[in-house]
């Protein structure tokens, strides 16, 4: 392991990951928002958005599982239950946790290769990507108010 890397602190690897889950909800909101009425008919944003709302989740899930190992609240034994118990132990609001859980359906969708709908993806893209920043900000701030180093 680099010194780099082990100097890192737990504030700095949440503020990596939420720095990761601003720069794909950005992007994902900017392939809706060029232009709204076409994004239906052009696969190529549709993908882009997407991959971006995956790597979203993934890097939300690095994120709660960091905290749940840092703040010994148990084994998760999937994405699921990463964001259940970070709503159990108070981490998050209870919305935040059943808005991400539904994103991570349309995720798992995506990694099973099944046709996760796209009404699914434009809800997400509309109202669902504050849920993102929302989770990161509180695990950010919950990590420094618990004295996570």
């Amino acid at each position: 392991m680099s010194n780099a890397v082990s100097a890192m602190t737990s504030t700095d690897l949440l503020l990596k990951k939420a720095g990761i889950i601003e720069r794909c909800c950005n992007r994902a909101r900017e392939e809706y928002e060029r232009d709204p009425t076409t994004f239906t008919d052009d696969i190529t944003r549709q993908d882009a958005a997407t991959l971006n709302v995956i790597r979203a989740w993934e890097a939300a899930i690095e994120m709660g599982d960091y905290v749940i190992g840092c703040a010994r609240l148990g084994p998760a034994q999937d994405e699921r239950e990463v964001i259940t118990l970070l709503a159990e132990h108070g981490w998050i609001a209870p919305i935040v946790a059943e808005n991400l859980k539904r994103t991570g359906e349309f995720c798992r969708a995506e990694w099973d290769y099944q046709a996760a709908p796209l009404p699914a993806l434009v809800t997400i893209i509309k109202r669902g990507l504050g849920d993102f920043t929302d989770y990161a900000a509180a695990l950010t701030s919950g990590a420094r108010a618990v004295g996570q180093p």
